[in-house]
Order: structure tokens, then sequence, then C-alpha cells
């Protein structure tokens, strides 16, 4: 008797895969939800919370005041809202890391959604179950004897690429694809998304971006804090703006040139015209006519400020007043701000604002007139006096007429170029107020206060000293432009990611795909289709059933249906 043995072999032990759940999750549709709700609800706040300025998250001074600002509004809410980051919601790192996973997910399902798109247009299902020629949603019957050569010609006809599927009965059987390569669109439209995240990431962690406010007698100004060799300057060569006949701005260019080390490139750069050097693309960004050259020498003739004086942009307004006097137009003018009265209160709201000024050619009470003023809603409200103490308000575009022979007419208000400095070389009072309004002719002249015992006057070209020795020179106005300095290294990425999103919604929308089963039996033939709903595949299948019937010999019957 002999026995045999049994010999039973250990199973293996399943080694886990450590990426298997992460990717699970990744590819997760509740998971890219959440994801897409969470960075919804932080541009969210963005939005609705105020968010620090760039210039002040590297300025501790700057922040703290900012700071202090919102507590007005937030309170106690203010401190633990600015250590979660909910002041500057696009620098902090959980927003970065929200960004980061968004990309790896994105990632993950491209990666994963390209195998089964790769397999369903190359290697597509030649047949199908017999019970889906019953519930397709696109089906339809021929009971007719179609030979199967006459199927496939009516199909290529119709841009069909047909194939037969390997037989296994009596059956005959073929498969039908149209616009195969258009279900790519689903693939590249997740490659966009992907390359534009990416692309935002790009610009966010590596772009740069910095506006220099230039002057054309400036000096070259550094792009870059901090020095080195790789240091790039920049100067504003000539700033140049055109207007038509009624004084509407019609252009805007700068010659600027940029220099790194020993090399130099000249160009001219207009808003949508940038020039590039050096890996970096300079823009116009804003053309700035609120400049003047201002030279300033001290008692012993030794220069203490000769630069350009920038304004920044701030300006008061101020009434220009046309003044008759017996009869003649002899002063038409911006009227310049020389004190200020405090009035009763220290609410500023009960300012006005002060100028007195010679009449030219007036004589007795008329030989000089003092004008008040204080803005309020949009509108000046303006008190004329003359040297008679004779004071009238002046209603805009009405002229008012003095006992004295002076006639006054509020002709509007102008908006002029003024600041005020503290450390003005030769000041005599705590401030300092420099104006630049227009004369009759439309020339630019300084008018400063708080220099001298009486405000200087200076026309381009014009110097004056004052008590105390100090000489004033206003060289002239100097036109400067706004350049915007960039690199951005994700823009490449982002136009890419444009253009195929593009391809792929319009291969998704406008050229969907169409498969079709037949299945061809002695006297029957039979479609199950597969589409989008909007293809209008239903009546691609009806003209297709109804050549084929009426080209069968003898013709039967026909069916067609749609689930």
């Amino acid at each position: 008797m002999t026995s045999a043995r049994r010999v039973l072999s250990r199973p293996g032990l399943a080694v886990p895969d450590p990426f298997r759940p992460l990717w699970s999750l990744l590819t997760n549709v509740k998971f890219a939800l959440l994801l897409v709700g969470s960075a919804a609800a932080a541009g969210l706040l963005a939005v609705v919370i105020p968010q620090m300025p760039g210039p002040m998250r590297a300025n501790p001074a700057g922040r703290s005041a900012w700071l202090e600002l919102q507590r007005q509004t937030f309170g106690p809410l203010t401190t633990p809202m600015e250590r979660w980051g909910f002041f500057e919601v696009y620098h902090t790192w959980w927003f970065n890391g929200l960004w980061v996973l968004i990309i790896f997910a994105v990632t993950v399902c491209t990666v994963s959604r390209f195998p089964p798109i790769w397999r369903s247009i190359h290697r597509p299902p030649l047949r199908v179950p017999e019970a889906y020629f019953e519930r397709a949603r696109f089906r339809a019957t021929v009971e007719a004897a179609v030979p199967p050569e006459r199927v496939a010609a009516a199909l290529r006809r119709r841009r069909f690429a047909v194939r037969e599927a390997p037989r296994t009965g009596a059956a005959i059987e073929l498969f039908a694809d149209r616009f195969a390569w258009a279900q790519y669109g689903t693939f590249l439209s997740h490659l966009a998304l992907l390359l534009l995240l990416v692309g935002g990431l790009l610009t966010k962690f590596a772009g740069f971006e910095r506006v220099l406010a230039l002057a054309e007698t400036g000096a070259a100004a550094p792009i870059f804090d901090e020095p080195g060799p790789g240091q790039i300057f920049i100067e504003l060569r000539d700033a140049i703006r055109r207007t038509d006949s009624q004084g509407n701005v019609t252009d805007f260019r700068s010659f600027i040139t940029v220099r790194r080390g020993d090399e130099t490139v000249a160009c001219t750069v207009t808003v949508n015209g940038p020039c590039q050097a050096f890996g970096y693309r300079f823009h116009q960004a804003a053309f700035i006519d609120d400049l003047a050259r201002l030279r300033i020498t001290g008692p012993d003739g030794r220069p203490l400020y000769d630069d350009v004086f920038d304004f920044n942009g701030d300006v008061l307004f101020v009434p220009r007043l046309q003044v008759w006097y017996q009869g003649h137009l002899v002063l038409d003018r911006a009227i310049p701000q020389m004190a200020t009265d405090p009035g009763p209160t220290d609410d500023r709201a009960d300012d006005f604002a002060l100028a007195s000024f010679a009449v030219p050619g007036g004589e007795g009470d008329a030989a000089g007139l003092t004008v008040a003023w204080r803005r309020t809603g949009g509108d000046l409200f303006v008190v004329a006096g003359d040297a008679a103490d004779e004071a009238h308000p002046l209603p805009p575009g009405r002229p008012v007429a003095f006992a004295s022979g002076l006639e006054v007419l509020l002709a509007g208000q102008v908006a002029i170029p003024y600041r005020q400095v503290a450390d003005l070389p030769g000041t005599v009072d705590a401030l300092a107020t420099v104006q630049m309004p227009r004369d009759a002719a439309g020339r630019p002249y300084l008018y400063l206060v708080g220099v001298d015992e009486h405000p200087l006057a200076l026309l381009p070209g014009e110097s004056k000293t004052t008590a105390a020795g100090y000489t004033y020179t206003f060289v002239g106005p100097v036109e400067g432009a706004g350049i915007d300095v960039r690199r951005d290294p994700g823009d490449t990425f982002i136009w890419v990611a444009v253009g195929l999103a593009l391809v792929g919604l319009g291969l998704t929308f406008y050229v969907p795909r169409r498969r079709l089963w037949v299945r061809i039996t002695d006297g029957r033939v039979v479609f199950a289709g597969l589409a989008d709903r909007m293809s209008r595949f239903d009546r691609e299948l009806a003209q297709l059933t109804e050549e084929l019937r009426q080209a069968a010999t003898p013709p039967v019957r026909h069916h067609q249906g749609r689930a």
C-alpha cells in the first residue's frame, strides 16, 4: 500500500502598499470637493477681510499701525486673526499648503484618468452583452437582410471607423467609432487645470514685480533692494504723453535705459508694449506730471537740496477766479492757499483755506482781495472780500460786484499738486507747504509757504532769496513715469493652460464621441449606441437605419428607439 503525501504550500504574505490609501484619497471625488470648498472659503476670507498691503508686511512699524487701525473694527479678535493670517491669507503657510495639496490631487487625478482614456480609445470593447442591445440609450433595429459589407460601407460614409469583432457564433458583430480622439478633451481639461495651478505657484514663489516711479532728470534707480553683482538699474530718458485736440490722452510711452554691469539695453515701453531685458519685462504703468526740480542753497552758498520734488499724487482743490476792474479782465487763474483758519473747533471740517493777493491795476479799496474757501461734498464754498472789508459769497458761475469797482467770478475749482514738508531747508514754520498751480498763460509755477515772511512764487528758471539768506530755484517741471518691472516664470504655463482648456472644452462640447455596436444576423440588424445626450445621435441613427431599410431586399420592418 502506497501512501500519497499532500503538500500544501504556505500562502505568501500580502505586502501592503503604503501609497494606496494616499492614492485613493487623492482620487476621491468627495475629497476633491472638500479641497475646492476650502480654497473657495479661503478666497472668500481674503475678499471679506481687509488684506495687509504688501509694503507694510515687511515694515514692523507699518504693520503695527495697520493692525491698530483694524482693531477699531475687529476689536479683541484682531490678535487671533493676525496670528492665523486672516489679514494676509495668500501669504500664509496653510493657504500655500492647500494650494500644493490641490496640485498633487489634480496631478494624481490626471495621471489616473489617462490609462482608461487611452484604453477606451485604442482598445475599445468590440462587442457588448446581448442585453445591452435592449437597454442602450440609443438603439435601433432593421428587420431585413442587409449584408455586413453594406452596413460597414454606410457607417464609413458617415466617417465611422469600423472594426469586426472575432466571431463566436452565427452573428456578425461590428464596432463603429467616430471622433474617438475627442475623448482626450477630458484629459486636456485636467491637464490645463494642473498647468494653471503650477503656473500660479511659480508666479507666487519665483515671480517678481515692482513698480518704480522715475523722473526724467533723476538718477538710475535700482530694481532690487539688496545690492549685488546681479543688480539692474533703470533710467528714464524721456516720458511722453500725447493728447488730441480735446485734451484727451491718446498715448503714453517712455524711453528707458536698462543696465546690468557693463550691458545696457535702450528701449521704448508702453502699457501694452513692454520691453524685455535680462529676463525681466518693463511696462508703462503710469504717467507722472506732478514733479518739480527744486534747488535750495544756504546763506553760505552751499547747496542744501537739488533734487526732483515729488508731490506723491497729493492735490489741493482751490478756486479759479476771474477778476474785472473797471470793466477789464485783470486776473484769471487758480488761487493757491496761503494759510488756514482753524475755525472755532478742533474739527477740520470747519477749517477755511485763506489767500490774499494784489489785484493788478487795482487802486484804493480795489487794490487787493482776500479769499476764504472750504470744500464740502465735492463743491467749494468761497467768500471774497476787498480792501474795504466788503465780503460776499461767490456762487459758481455768477459774477459778484463790489462797491470798489471789482467784479469777481468763481469760474470753478482746480486740483493742484500740493505737499506739506517738515524738513525742507530754510523752513521758518513747523511745516512748509509747496504747491504747483498754473498761471493765466498755463505755465506751472512753484508756490512755497512757510519758508519766508511772505510766500514765494517761482516761475520755471526763477530764483528768489529769503530774508534768512536761503535761495530757492525752480529749475522747472519734470515729467515722470511709473515703470512696472516683472518676471513671471508661470505665465507660459498659464497661457498653455488656457489653450489646452479651450481645446479640451471644444472637443468635449462640440465634437462628442459616438460609439456604435452592430449585430447582424439573417434577416435582422441591431444597433446599440453610446454618445452624449446633446449629440443628436438618435437622429443620425434613424437616418442610418432608414438608408439600410430602403436598400434591403426585400424591405421588411424597421424599429428605432431611444431610452
